[in-house]
Formats: C-alpha cells, sequence, structure tokens
C-alpha cells in the first residue's frame, strides 16, 4: 500500500514535531530518530519538513510485507514516532527552559495517536498500542497488523553488532542452563510467547527431551505449544551415521514430541505442535539431514532448527538492551566483613 502526497505531508509534521502534541526535533535529532528506525538517513540542515516530508516519500516506495499495510520502513517510523521516552523528554526541555509548557507546546500520545488516525483512516488503517504501550498498525479491512508480521531481515546496525558480539562471547562460556535461563527465556518471552517455562532442565526425569516449553496465542485466540531441545555444544553427526551427539538429539526429539505438555492455565496435558532444535553451536547438514531422514512424516514437520548464527542475528535485534552480566556490588564501610 502506498500513502498519499497528502498523507505523507502530515506524517512529516508530526515526525518533526511541527504538528501539535507531537515531540518537537530538530535536525539532529531527526537523524537519531531515523537511525533508531534502522535508516541511515543523515540531516542536511535544509529545511526540516521539506526534508523529513522527501525521506517518507522514498520509504513510501519501499516494499511492504502485506498489500493492505504501508512499507515496512514507514511503519516502523510510525512505531518509532510514539516512543514515550521522546514525548517526556520533549516536556522536561520545554519545562526547563520555560518553567511551565503551554498547552500548545505539550505532547502527549493521548492526543497524538488519535490526531494521526484522522490521517491514515482514509486508506483504511488504524494506529494502536499494544500492552506494552508499542505502535502497531491494522487494516480495519482484513485485520492483517503489523503486530502479526515477523520483523523483516535487515543488516545489523552499529549497537546491534556490539550486541551481538557480547552475546556470541556469552555463549563461548556459559553453561547450558545459563543459555536457557539468561537468552533464551527473555527471547522467547519478547517474541510474543507465553508462559515460557523451564521444564525439569536440572531433574533429568522430569524433562522428556524437553529444556522449555511455552504457547503461542494465534489471532483467532486458539493456542500453538512449543518446546525447545537446547545444546550447548555443536549438533553433528559422523558421516551422517549418527553415532554422534545427533543420535541423542534424535532420541530427545522423539521423546518430546511423543509425551503430552501439562498446561497448568487450562488444567490439562495437551500435545506439542513444534519442537525448536537450538544449539549454541552449528548445526551441521549432515546432522539436520540425518534428523529428517530418521523422523517420519508426521514427526519431521514438527523440527525448527536454530543454530548459532541464526539465533545471535535474531536475539542482536530483538535483546538489544540485554544485561548479561551484572555490575559487581560496590564496597562500602558498611558491608565490610572486619
Amino acid at each position: 500500500m502506498k500513502l498519499s502526497d497528502r498523507t505523507i505531508e502530515n506524517l512529516a509534521k508530526m515526525v518533526t514535531g511541527d504538528a501539535q502534541r507531537f515531540p518537537y526535533r530538530t535536525g539532529s535529532e531527526l537523524t537519531k530518530f531515523f537511525k533508531r528506525c534502522g535508516l541511515s538517513f543523515v540531516h542536511d540542515g535544509t529545511t526540516r519538513a521539506k526534508w523529513t516530508s522527501e525521506r517518507l516519500a522514498e520509504l513510501n516506495l519501499g516494499s511492504a510485507q502485506s498489500a493492505d499495510l504501508p512499507s515496512a520502513d514507514l511503519c516502523r517510523v510510525i512505531t518509532e514516532l510514539f516512543d514515550p521516552d521522546d514525548y517526556e523528554d520533549h516536556n522536561d526541555d520545554r519545562a526547563d527552559n520555560k518553567g511551565l509548557v503551554s498547552m500548545e507546546e505539550y505532547a502527549t500520545i493521548d492526543e497524538s495517536l488519535p490526531a494521526l488516525n484522522r490521517i491514515i483512516a482514509r486508506h483504511g488503517l488504524v494506529a494502536y498500542l499494544d500492552e506494552s504501550g508499542r505502535c502497531h498498525l491494522r487494516s480495519t479491512g482484513t485485520g492483517v497488523s503489523t503486530a502479526n508480521l515477523t520483523q523483516q531481515t535487515r543488516p545489523l546496525s552499529a549497537e546491534e553488532i556490539v550486541q551481538r558480539q557480547k552475546l556470541a562471547a556469552f555463549l563461548d562460556t556459559a553453561s547450558e542452563d545459563d543459555f536457557i535461563e539468561k537468552v533464551l527465556v527473555p527471547l522467547f518471552q519478547r517474541l510474543g510467547f507465553r508462559r515460557v517455562s523451564l521444564t525439569g532442565h536440572k531433574d533429568k526425569s522430569l524433562e522428556f527431551g524437553k529444556d522449555l516449553w511455552m504457547k503461542y496465542q494465534l489471532p483467532t485466540s486458539h493456542w500453538l505449544y512449543f518446546c525447545a531441545q537446547v545444546k550447548k555444544d555443536k549438533i553433528d553427526s559422523n558421516n551422517a551415521s549418527g553415532s554422534k551427539n545427533v543420535s541423542n538429539v534424535l532420541t530427545q526429539a522423539r521423546m518430546a514430541i511423543d509425551h503430552p505438555i501439562f498446561d497448568s492455565e487450562t488444567n490439562r496435558n495437551v500435545l506439542l505442535d513444534h519442537l525448536f532444535l537450538i544449539s549454541a553451536g552449528e548445526i551441521t547438514k549432515a546432522a539436520r539431514s540425518w534428523l529428517v531422514t530418521q523422523l517420519d512424516q508426521s514427526q519431521r514437520r514438527h523440527i525448527i532448527f536454530m543454530d548459532r548464527d541464526e539465533f545471535l542475528d535474531q536475539s542482536a535485534r530483538i535483546l538489544i538492551d540485554l544485561r548479561l552480566a551484572e555490575e559487581p556490588p560496590t564496597t562500602t564501610d558498611d558491608n565490610l566483613s572486619f
């Protein structure tokens, strides 16, 4: 879907803060704003409104993940437009400079979101905030929403590259339990999975091939159940014979598929829909091929592979603010042992 020129012009005013109730952005702040959207635009010192309108017009020509939604880049811009930190910073800055913020200068999401909806309604779109306060776009015709679309693959930003390196260093030294608890659990939680739970990893008798399980709600309100089998080391086979650790993975995968999960929310046992095979190292092509040939057709459709590179690329974007190591406690006179 391509937005009209008038909509792009109005959207540009909202981005620059020339529209009421939106935070004002200088040229340098516009550069930072687009950088947060994963875009490399740098304000060149020209008129802010004209420059921003031209950049949005370029994004309007980009590819979309759905024919009923604007381009993926424009969707990211609209999502970033309602970052609550920008509104707080704007109001605090005005209060520091003028003492009391006038109603004309006051920025608030409660009034800016309806203003956006008035200009995109003609395109059959509505913007809304989810439970975490993140803005999404939804088509009023088909109901497709940016909240239900997978994140489009794009190059990692500088900050994400640094985070990827930190995650890689963590995987090199972390135990399997640390990998699951400190990284995988928050990753799946942020991806929208519910009830992300460890399943007896320390008590192997209760594990049945599952290191953790979770469930995901479809737009129809139905639930899909997932579990993950996690390996710290590389998953490999010896000439595709299965004589290495891949044979153990196969045994655990069959156990996970055959044994039901108890969902305490519904108070019943449920069968698994999909199984993630996750490795902090590589999952070799030989191992993948051997696994799928050993599983029958009904079992094969349950398996989703995720190796080190795929996991790091996903996590670097989604867990950009994850702290893997806590700061050591500050030593004071009060906590000395003597």
